[in-house]
């Protein structure tokens, strides 16, 4: 479905988001209202006692009186704009006793979304008018979970747990950010600038919040990893862990190995040890990245560390799809 956006905002799609817009919209027309006013009076100001001929200019004396009323006029807005934005961050923070959670993790430069039957997908999926928790960490750098449309904004930060939840209104699409400039990549380990399409950083975390319908989500969940033979999920998760950012399937050179024909071979590593490409070096390369980095590449490896984000299931389907990818 299309979605409209409101005067200066995209569409409210979350039962928060008219408590948060009437609050923008209220700072918004202070200051329109402010800004009128104050440079209005400084023009006045500064025509009423320009420099003329004839007229001397003389010092304006003390007012205790002017000074006091424009000291606490301010004071019973502010109060109002900390309550209201108080109550309104309080209330994004505790979320209902019914609320269903969803694991989220973030990682240099993608999402990871583990929802109730343990599956995961990179992409959020939401029933509509039914309370969401997110229980969300990173796994490396300081990220930011940002969804305009739901009018919902969480740091997530290394070594520890944050959370934030809403309820959408609407089923529809809309676009999910990480709102923290969390690194970036363009230059591979020799300094030299890599390919456009081989860019990596934070202007590629972004993702989608599908909204739909209790049944549709459901059938959703259903169908998440489902009974596909392994070497097919195994492609599945290349795709949605992102680990289609930096190996090729195709033979050729990328910010890392490419998998095809990776399987079975030996490979020289950056101290020059050779190490045959079997399970173990594949579980270790995918859990701990920087236990082995391959000669040519960077060091440290910029690949993120899976740990707690794929089980053995997963390791064993990529491994199953490696397989595959013979030369």
């Amino acid at each position: 479905m299309s979605l409209e956006p409101t005067f200066q905002l995209p569409e409210q799609m979350s039962t928060s988001a008219a408590n948060i817009d009437d609050l923008y919209y209220f700072i918004y027309w202070l200051s329109v209202v402010l800004f009128v006013g104050i440079i209005g009076a400084m023009i006045w100001f500064a025509w009423t006692y320009r420099a003329r001929a004839g007229h001397k200019a003389s010092p304006t004396p003390h007012n205790m009186v002017l000074e006091v009323a424009w000291t606490l006029a301010p004071l019973p807005i502010l109060a109002l704009l900390f309550h209201w934005g108080f109550q309104g961050y309080m209330d994004l923070s505790v979320a209902p006793a019914n609320a269903e959670e969803i694991r989220v993790r973030a990682f240099q430069w993608g999402w990871d979304f583990e929802y109730k039957n343990g599956e995961s997908d990179s992409s959020l999926h939401i029933p509509v008018g039914r309370p969401i928790k997110l229980v969300m960490s990173s796994n490396d750098v300081l990220h930011a979970f940002f969804v305009p449309g739901l009018r919902t904004k969480r740091d997530l930060v290394p070594g520890m747990y944050s959370s934030v939840w809403f309820q959408a209104t609407k089923e529809g699409e809309t676009d999910l950010f990480c709102a923290e400039y969390c690194g970036g990549k363009s230059k591979d380990q020799n300094g030299n600038e890599l390919d456009p399409s081989q860019f990596k950083g934070h202007w590629a975390m972004l993702s989608k919040v599908h909204i739909e319908s209790n049944d549709k989500y459901e059938a959703y969940l259903e169908g998440l990893g489902g009974n596909k033979p392994p070497e097919e999920r195994g492609k599945a998760l290349y795709e949605k862990k992102q680990c289609i950012g930096c190996h090729t399937v195709d033979g050729n050179k990328g910010v890392a190995p490419t998998w095809k024909g990776l399987w079975g071979r030996d490979e020289t590593m950056a101290d020059g040890t050779k190490v045959k490409v079997d399970e173990n070096y594949i579980r270790e390369s995918i859990l701990e990245p920087n236990a082995k980095i391959v000669q040519g590449y960077a060091s440290p490896s910029v690949m993120p560390t899976y740990k707690g984000t794929l089980k053995d299931k997963d390791i064993d389907a990529i491994i199953a799809y490696m397989k595959t990818l013979k030369e």
